[in-house]
């Protein structure tokens, strides 16, 4: 199936070029010996509430995302790399739809494929970056799905030119709308992760309704300029290899997700917290978690936050969570978690912070033209 491709917005000139899609555009010509003729941008984001499968949700994309770059070919093959596993790539015949290799980080490439393009395509080359692991607490997956199906439609619609990005100024609506469609997701969780990512707004936080988020609402999502921070604070696998699992936020944080969008577009960040608080203190209620049972790591983040002044927080797995903390405060955080893991021989987490999410750059599509705060 064969779906319009989202309007790309201006090409920048070379010297706009992000680093990351620098190095991405490197690394692309020494995998397959040739040069990339267009790149593809699609943000992470994160779910601030609901995010229950069939339920609505309230998310911000994020300055971390993946690229991909890539160029056409005519022998019916589609290969695909990824940076962090260069010698582990999917080689798939698109006539037979065979596989000579299938790593796991590409298992949902070959549905991509056969939604997006034509029978009898030429074929593709594409290399994929991701910012942040998938368990970082960003939607990194839906992310790189997200660039991946903005390169196969463009690709098959025969587009080129170097730097697409979706989000805010990525053109079409109705383009990312029918690649949502036609991908489908693989599941609720899913569209959600790719409407984040293939809708979403820079700077904007986003209120998809339940099922197919057709007709999102958009409300600026600026804490930075209240002198606070979003954290999301990530556990580290104490067992290499091993990847945290998300879990099911509980079904109350359904009815939070609309006050959450009020509460964002009113600029009330205290109102916010609590709703994150709240959602956080059921999904504990859920799991039957007491003060004195067994805690998991996120749980622990944001105890440790709230001690040390968050204006709210919740976990997003067990291994995840998110706090909205303010701008001053921030050593106390960094040193009151780490304090709190150190004291259960608990590798200290990782730290993602930032204000507006992603920070206001002049261009989207540049990283270079402003201050990353």
């Amino acid at each position: 199936m064969n779906v319009p491709a989202p309007v790309p917005p201006q090409i920048p000139e070379d010297d706009a070029l992000d680093l990351t899609l620098r190095l991405v555009l490197h690394l692309f010509g020494r995998t397959f010996e040739t040069q990339a003729t267009a790149t593809w941008a699609a943000p992470g984001a994160v779910v601030l509430l609901g995010g229950r499968p069939g339920g609505p949700t309230l998310a911000v994309p994020t300055r971390w995302g993946a690229r991909v770059a890539g160029r056409p070919r005519d022998d019916g093959m589609l290969e695909v790399a990824a940076v962090h596993r260069l010698r582990d790539r999917l080689r798939l015949d698109l006539a037979t739809s065979r596989c000579d290799e299938m790593p796991g980080w590409a298992a949902r490439i070959p549905r991509l494929a056969a939604a997006l393009l034509p029978h009898g395509a030429g074929g593709a080359s594409l290399l994929a970056y991701m910012d942040v692991p998938d368990e970082s607490g960003i939607l990194a997956e839906g992310a790189l799905h997200g660039a991946l199906a903005l390169a196969l439609s463009e690709i098959a619609s025969g587009i080129t030119g170097l730097d697409k990005v979706a989000g805010e100024g990525a053109g079409s609506r109705t383009g990312a709308m029918a690649l949502i469609a036609a991908l489908n997701g693989g599941g609720d969780g899913d569209v959600t992760a790719l409407a984040s990512s293939l809708l979403g707004r820079y700077g904007y936080a986003m209120m998809m309704a339940a099922r197919l988020p057709s007709s999102p609402l958009y409300a600026r999502f600026d804490p930075g300029a209240a002198g606070l921070r979003l954290v999301v604070i990530s556990a580290r696998p104490i067992e290499a290899g091993v990847a945290p699992q998300r879990w099911t936020p509980d079904p109350s944080d359904d009815d939070r997700v609309a006050p959450g969008f009020e509460a964002t577009a009113g600029r009330q960040w205290a109102t916010l917290g609590s709703l994150l608080t709240a959602s956080h203190q059921a999904s504990r209620n859920a799991r039957g978690v007491s003060d004195a049972g067994a805690r998991v790591e996120s749980d622990l983040a944001v105890e440790s936050a709230m001690a040390t002044g968050a204006l709210g927080g919740r976990a997003t797995s067990p291994a995840t969570a998110l706090v909205l903390m303010p701008t001053r405060s921030l050593g106390d955080l960094r040193a009151g978690v780490a304090g709190a893991f150190a004291e259960r021989a608990l590798p200290a987490p990782r730290f993602l912070t930032t204000g507006a999410l992603p920070p206001a750059v002049t261009r989207l599509e540049s990283l270079l033209l402003s201050e990353v705060h």
